[in-house]
Parts: C-alpha cells; sequence; structure tokens
C-alpha cells in the first residue's frame, strides 16, 4: 500500500490501471503535473493489477517527460512452443531480446504438462504423438487455460482434427469468426500472414488471438494435427514454473532437468484442466533421438530449409531445433 504514481510533462499522457482511466492529462499543454494513488483505486492489495500508459509529444522540441513511483513494474514476459514440442521460456526470450541466443526447453515425452502453473493462472499442454512424428516424439495436440483468473471457466483449444471449447461447450467453429465473454475472454480466429515456427511451409495459417485477464494473451497457430504457441504474460505474484520457466528474469535455471527438479511437470488428475487425462499418459517416454541420427542428405535439406526460413535467427539451438523437428517430424508435419 500506500504507492503513488506521479507524471510531469507534455503532452498528451493517459494512464489506465486496471484498464480503467487513472490519470488524464491529455491535450496540447505545457508541462503539467499529475498523480495518482493507488490507494484510492479499490485494488486488492498483493494481487497483480495492469497499468498501461499511453503519450505523444505534439511538438519536435522541447520534449519533457518524468515519472515517478514506488510500483514494482513486472515487464511482459513471452514463451514459445513449437515442433516437439521446443520451449523458449520466458526468461531465455528476455535474454535473447538482449542479444543473447537463447536456449530451448526440449518436453519429449506424452501426456498432460504444466506449460505455466501459478496460484491464478493454470496453462496445460496435451502433448502426444502424430500420425507423422518418428519414433513416438510428441507434439502439442491440445491447450488448456484456467485458474482463479477465469473465474474458475476453461478454455481448450485442439488442432484443427479437434475442436475449440469453453466449459466443454464448442466455439469458433466457423473460420474465421470472434467470441468473447465481457470483462473475460476475448478471442479471434482467423488467418495470419506469419507461422510461429518459421520453418512451416504449409498455407493458410489458422491463427487464434486470446486477450485474458490479469494481462495474459495468447497466440496459437492451429495445424491439423498439432498447435505451436506464444504467451504472454507478467511474472506472477507468488512464483510460477512449468515447461516456460519460473519468469524470475535468471535464463539459466530453466533447463528442463532444473525444472523437473523444481515441480512435477506432469499434470495430476486432481489439478486437470482437460474434460479427461490424455490417451498417451500412460505411454513409455520417446527414445530421444540425436541430430546424428538423421540421414545425411535428410539433414542437409533440413539445415538448408531452416537457414533460409530462420534468417538471422539460424543460430544455436534455434537452427537445431528447427532441423531436428524437419528431421523426424515428418513431411506431413507442417499441416
Amino acid at each position: 500500500g500506500g504507492e503513488h504514481f506521479k507524471f510531469r510533462g507534455d503532452d498528451d499522457v493517459w494512464v489506465f490501471i486496471n484498464g480503467s482511466l487513472a490519470l488524464d492529462l491529455g491535450g496540447i499543454h505545457t508541462p503539467l503535473a499529475g498523480s495518482v494513488a493507488l490507494d484510492d483505486l479499490q485494488l486488492t492489495r498483493g494481487a497483480p493489477a495492469t497499468l498501461d500508459l499511453f503519450f505523444a509529444e505534439r511538438q519536435p522540441f522541447m520534449s519533457n517527460f518524468r515519472v515517478e513511483t514506488e510500483i514494482q513494474l513486472q515487464p511482459v514476459g513471452s514463451c514459445t512452443v513449437w515442433g516437439d514440442p521446443h520451449a523458449i521460456a520466458f526468461d531465455s526470450a528476455a535474454s535473447q531480446e538482449a542479444g543473447t541466443p537463447p536456449s530451448i526447453v526440449d518436453v519429449f515425452g506424452h501426456g498432460d504438462m504444466w506449460i505455466v502453473k501459478s496460484a491464478l493462472v493454470s496453462i496445460q499442454g496435451r502433448y502426444g504423438p502424430t500420425q507423422w512424428t518418428e519414433n513416438g516424439l510428441s507434439a502439442t495436440l491440445a491447450l488448456a487455460v484456467g485458474g482463479p483468473f477465469l473465474k474458475g471457466h476453461v478454455l481448450v483449444i485442439e488442432a484443427r482434427d479437434g475442436q475449440i471449447t469453453w466449459d466443454g461447450e464448442s466455439i469458433l467453429q466457423e473460420f474465421p469468426s470472434d467470441w468473447s465473454v465481457q470483462d473475460l475472454i476475448k478471442v479471434q480466429y482467423h488467418e495470419v500472414e506469419q507461422p510461429i515456427d518459421k520453418a512451416q511451409l504449409h498455407r493458410p495459417i489458422h491463427g487464434i488471438d486470446v486477450e485474458l485477464p490479469l494481462g495474459v494473451t495468447l497466440t496459437v497457430n492451429r495445424w491439423s494435427k498439432h498447435l505451436d504457441l506464444i504467451i504472454r504474460m507478467r511474472p506472477q505474484a507468488g512464483g510460477q514454473d512449468g515447461h516456460c520457466g519460473n519468469h524470475n528474469g535468471n535464463a539459466l535455471d530453466d533447463t528442463v532437468d532444473l525444472i523437473k527438479g523444481r515441480m512435477e511437470l506432469r499434470v495430476a488428475k486432481s489439478d486437470l484442466l482437460f474434460p479427461k487425462p490424455s490417451a498417451f499418459g500412460r505411454d513409455a517416454e520417446p527414445k530421444v533421438r540425436e541430430l546424428s541420427a538423421c540421414a545425411p542428405d535428410v539433414r542437409a535439406k533440413a539445415e538448408a530449409q531452416c537457414t533460409k526460413s530462420l534468417g538471422a535467427k539460424a543460430i544455436g539451438q534455434v537452427l537445431e531445433a528447427c532441423v531436428f523437428d524437419r528431421c523426424f517430424g515428418g513431411e506431413g508435419f507442417e499441416a
């Protein structure tokens, strides 16, 4: 308690807290000052809140901009899950933006896994083989989102051979289409230009954009048998963990072994958001293949495709993950 957000400057400034206008200094003007006392906003102490600031300078000179606050601001992070499935965890994605090649977290096992587990936000992935993956390697077959931040509701997104449901009821049956619940969720199902997995060549791309409470957003590519996805969210009060890591600012502690040492990645039946457990949950762990097992001609073709499609990002583990998918994902995996 006791936090303030103070601004002094010109010209337009609008500050929204939890989506409501809290400070309005709009218009062309000389430097003006404004302040918001968070204790006056009927916020829940200790609960996450969103702050959005919009600023416009109307002149080419004499710009003034000063912000003072005791608020502990948490930037939005992103986690990408794609392919077999690989993940660029929240902290690794942040280091990538700073110019460090990202590290990849691979979870090849079958079953229902925690992608994000926190007190308020639960995101689970159903990992399993497709008709194209070799030696039983996994892909993301479905995604389930729930937890207190959705007030007990559950969103499930399956690949195009399945459906999209809200509390078990089918939604977004047409392509393209939109669907929403006021103050809770907004979903757009539409064609997008660029795939999450840059090595994917199949078109059209069926994209899903989801806006959720607490500033959580999902971007999903819905392929015929699997999903690729990006989760964007702020670090959660009280911590979080899962395939996307613990979002604590340290990219070095999000290896698959360290994550498994902190938590059980498999979702317990009592925590399951999917209507019923995965049919693959009791399968033997797939044999993890090494790139050295990829036939030389197949690997050469995969490396050429990945280098072309990834461009400047075709380095390190990102390139290796792409080549791995092309080698062992099978010819039809792209669809």
